[in-house]
């Protein structure tokens, strides 16, 4: 309970500080001047209630007629508090979302622990579903802690306290109201309790939440489940989408659909044990909701038959010991709630855990920029996730300028070099002597980021920074001005052959000193290949293109062949130019 309680207190403590925290300390302030005012129009209602039905009780029409204003009134500033408060949760709460996504968010990218945290990565300490984390967890905290923003106005962690604020009050009041003693015999002797309508409330709803807790106890790690299996289930919908092309071509709609059903059905599982929980919980809570509110009724009820209390002050002491009640009975209200709470802080502290040790999965590889603008590799190891040497470098250097074909088998761990190079595989070690200049790297598979083609074609710089004739001139020399021309800016239905031509479009906007590619041209024929790597060289003469690929690049120029393999590299030349062959 303490972890949780520490927990809690951190993503609320991130949640209201940062930029714009004055306006949230400010809402705040709002809702606790609406609740704490809302407290004395409840305790005004409680002496309502005495004057109402002592008037009724007297058959006194004029002092009745003037409760019923009096009751008005107080409604009237009772909603007028509730809608102000709502509305400056609903706005706190929001505020509240957008920071803890934005700490989550730059956690997630800054670091790259997004990668580092990959699975593939075999990372023991990797998130499932950190979309579940950043969109829905950031979004209900705030509720837990303000309070829900449905129908019936879900009480939150804010209105707890605020009512064990108030709860001073109404004990006061009840102590004030309860001047009467209980007396009964027990065994032959009399027994006596004074104000026994303070000591009833506290044992009644301790005895209560005690029960409630033991039934309930289960909840918050079956929730957690449920979430989970939730978001899974959710993943392979969305994976079907994304790979509706290939799963159609495959003819593999059974395969994916026997997937989807075996995350449903685990769904189902964790889904039917969390209902049965509800029932066992429900069995106690549901009959304690539907008669809380009669319990005071029939406590004070031997005061009022003895005479001890008018009919007023019976439906006020009901109503002083009802809002005692209430309030201590928080927990057994809100058990849900509070399970789901700790389920999402669970949630939220896990991803903050792992991507504070994401930078410690950095291997031994030793990487720093040199001066003499070139590249350097020494003793460099290069291993699997499950520890398995892929490739061994002995010594490498590229020189500024230079076009390098490095070839080997299929996985041999060429792509992982990359990753290597780029400081993104942590399974490494030696030493990496990198250029000045800027780098850019050019995966095997493009990444095909939301918005327009010529969007997609500047990424990741920001389109209104580079000229849109610049783009288009660009888009054209690799054979994407069909495009343009027929209106279709859309960046989404691109062949695997259009992706690397785009990709080819990007390298050049960003103007880097230094190329790294892998399988930049694999889906394209010779002759498109060497149209664009000769705008390539044309439009970067002065760049280092370092190609993977498993065929000799055309269009370059004079290309340095490194054969990787078992020997570590082993230099030669290839020429650009290759015979001709005739099929006839």
């Amino acid at each position: 309970m303490r972890d949780i309680l520490r927990q809690t207190w951190r993503f609320v403590w991130i949640a209201s500080t940062g930029p714009g925290r004055y306006l949230s300390l400010f809402l705040l302030a709002v809702i606790i001047a609406c609740q704490l005012t809302a407290i004395q129009v409840t305790l005004r209602q409680v002496q309502w209630s005495a004057d109402f039905f002592n008037a009724l009780q007297k058959i006194d029409a004029q002092a009745a007629v003037a409760q019923i204003g009096v009751f008005a009134i107080l409604i009237v500033i009772s909603a007028a508090l509730y809608l102000v408060s709502r509305y400056c949760k609903r706005l706190l709460q929001f505020r509240w979302r957008q920071r803890l996504s934005e700490v989550l968010l730059d956690r997630w990218t800054i670091t790259k622990a997004y990668w580092f945290l990959h699975p593939s990565l075999g990372s023991e300490k990797s998130i499932d579903n950190p979309d579940q984390r950043i969109a829905e967890d950031c979004s209900m905290f705030p509720e837990f802690i303000l309070g829900g923003h449905d129908g019936v106005g879900r009480a939150g962690v804010l209105d707890f306290i605020m009512s064990l604020i108030g709860l001073v009050s109404y004990v006061m009041l009840l102590w004030q109201l309860s001047t009467f003693a209980l007396q009964f015999s027990l065994f032959g002797f009399e027994v006596e309790i004074p104000r026994y309508m303070v000591w009833a409330a506290p044992i009644y709803v301790a005895l209560s939440t005690a029960l409630t807790h033991l039934l309930g106890r289960q909840l918050p790690g079956l929730l957690m489940e449920e979430q989970r299996r939730e978001a899974d289930f959710r993943f392979a919908l969305v994976n079907l989408r994304e790979n509706a092309s290939a799963i159609a071509l495959s003819d593999g709609d059974a395969a994916d659909r026997k997937v989807i059903t075996n995350r449903f059905a685990d769904l189902f599982d964790v889904w039917r044990r969390v209902i049965r929980r509800e029932f066992i919980y429900g069995m106690f809570t549901r009959p304690y909701f539907q008669s809380v509110l009669r319990i005071p009724t029939f406590l004070a009820l031997p005061a009022f038959l003895a005479g001890k209390v008018t009919l007023g002050g019976l439906t006020q002491l009901a109503a002083a010991f009802g809002n005692v009640v209430t309030t201590l009975s928080w927990l057994i209200f809100n058990y849900k709630f509070m399970s789901d709470l700790v389920a999402t802080t669970r949630r939220l502290q896990g991803f903050m855990n792992a991507t504070d040790s994401a930078a410690s999965t950095a291997g031994t590889l030793q990487r720093r920029v040199s001066g003499d603008c070139k590249l350097d590799i020494r003793d460099l190891n290069i291993f699997a996730p499950d520890g398995r040497m892929l490739l061994g470098i002995p010594a490498l250097s590229i020189q500024q300028g230079e076009a390098v074909w490095l070839s080997g088998a299929s996985g041999l761990g060429k792509s992982t070099l990359l990753k290597a190079l780029a400081g993104l595989w942590p399974q490494a070690d030696g030493a990496l002597s990198l250029p000045a200049g800027k780098l850019v790297f050019m995966p095997q598979q493009v990444y095909m980021p939301l918005g327009s083609l010529r969007d997609a074609a500047v990424y990741p710089a920001d389109p209104d920074d580079v000229p849109a004739a610049t783009v288009d001139r660009l888009l054209r020399a690799v054979d994407l001005g069909a495009r343009l021309d027929a209106g279709d800016d859309n960046a989404s239905g691109l062949s695997v052959g259009e992706q690397q031509r785009l990709a080819i479009v990007r390298l050049i906007v960003a103007k880097p000193d230094w190329v790294f590619a892998d399988e930049a041209t694999s889906a394209l024929d010779l002759e498109a290949e060497r149209r664009v790597m000769e705008l390539l060289r044309n439009e970067l003469p002065q760049a280092t293109i370092i190609l993977i690929a498993h065929r000799v690049p055309h269009g370059l120029g004079e290309v340095r062949r490194v054969s990787l393999g078992d020997h570590g590299p082993m230099p030669g030349e290839v020429p650009d130019r290759l015979p001709r062959l005739s099929i006839g």
